[in-house]
C-alpha cells in the first residue's frame, strides 16, 4: 500500500529553495510567495526623508513524494535527519486503508437482528437476547 508524504516548504532565502534537488519528489506546486516591507527612519529627530527600507521574501514549495508503508521510517528518518538551513518545513503523511468486506458484513447482519428483536420485543428489556458485535 502506497503512502504518500506531503512536504510544505517555507524559505526566507532563495538559496534554501534550490536545495529541493536534495529531496526526491514526484510533483512540485508553487504556493503564492509573500512579501513584507518595512520603512525605517534614520534619524528619530529631523530629516524624515532619509529612510531605509526592508524587504523579507517568504517563499512557498509544496513537493509530493511517494513512498511504500515499510519504507516509511526510513523516509521520515532521513527528512527528519535533513538540515535544511534557512528553511521551515511541515511533513503531512496521507495513506489510504481498506475494509475487510466480510468484518463489516458481519457487523452489519449482527446489527439488523438486534434491531430486528429490538422491535418485535415487548418494552420489556429482560426479555431481548443481547447479540454481540464480533
Amino acid at each position: 500500500m502506497a503512502a504518500k508524504i506531503r512536504i510544505i516548504m517555507k524559505s526566507f532565502m532563495s538559496q534554501a529553495n534550490k536545495v529541493q534537488g536534495v529531496i526526491p519528489y514526484e510533483q512540485k506546486i508553487g504556493l503564492p510567495e509573500s512579501r513584507s516591507l518595512y520603512t525605517v527612519l534614520r534619524s528619530p529627530h529631523i530629516d524624515k526623508k532619509s529612510r531605509e527600507q526592508f524587504s523579507m521574501h517568504v517563499k512557498k514549495q509544496f513537493l509530493v513524494q511517494k513512498a511504500e508503508t515499510h519504507e516509511l521510517q526510513k523516509k521520515l528518518f532521513w527528512l527528519k535527519r535533513l538540515r535544511l538551513l534557512g528553511a521551515q518545513y511541515e511533513i503531512q503523511i496521507n495513506f489510504k486503508t481498506r475494509l475487510d468486506k466480510s468484518k463489516l458484513q458481519a457487523a452489519f447482519c449482527s446489527c439488523n437482528l438486534y434491531l430486528i428483536l429490538a422491535v418485535q420485543a415487548p418494552f420489556d428489556t429482560a426479555s431481548i437476547p443481547w447479540v454481540e458485535w464480533s
